[in-house]
């Protein structure tokens, strides 16, 4: 399956974050038969079970599919790339981004903020540093690296405060 078909299976199961709830889900939604061409290629994951979902789910993600269409062709490419790497990963891998997921997800939006921030401040690092910083890590004992966290995601520690 190409990428974007992946990207199709993907964004129309929440990667986009759309609400759960649709406006119009009790309206009926089209059988696969009357979905344009462009539908059923990027529902194309989809189509064994099309016609069986309920209307409510094929409603959502016929909204997504649309989402989709009007995404910036940088942004297609970005999301496309993304779920390339996806397909890669080992079942174990995507079980450790899952969960990475649901951590981000528990934190509060000051804690998400100070950790984008902490990330930028990696992305600015040049390859040595890099370098340095994972052997360093790769040094340390479990507790040390919880230690490190904290004080890397702080307002105001040594990794943080710009």
């Amino acid at each position: 399956m190409n990428a974007r078909a992946w990207f199709a299976a993907l964004l129309l199961t929440g990667a986009l974050g759309l609400p759960a709830a649709v406006a119009h889900a009790q309206q009926d939604a089209p059988r696969w038969q009357q979905l344009s061409a462009e539908q059923q290629h990027l529902l194309a994951p989809f189509r064994e079970r099309w016609d069986r979902m309920p209307p409510q789910r094929r409603q959502m993600l016929l909204q997504r599919e649309a989402r989709w269409q009007h995404l910036p062709p940088q942004r297609q490419r970005q999301i496309d790339a993304r779920i390339e790497r996806w397909q890669h990963m080992s079942p174990e891998q995507r079980m450790r981004v899952r969960q990475n997921l649901e951590r981000l997800r528990q934190m509060s939006p000051e804690q998400r903020q100070r950790l984008l921030q902490a990330y930028a401040r990696f992305q600015r690092m040049s390859p040595a540093q890099r370098e340095a910083l994972r052997q360093r890590w790769l040094q340390m004992r479990p507790e040390q690296r919880q230690r490190f966290i904290r004080r890397a995601i702080r307002p105001h520690g040594p990794y943080g405060g710009g």
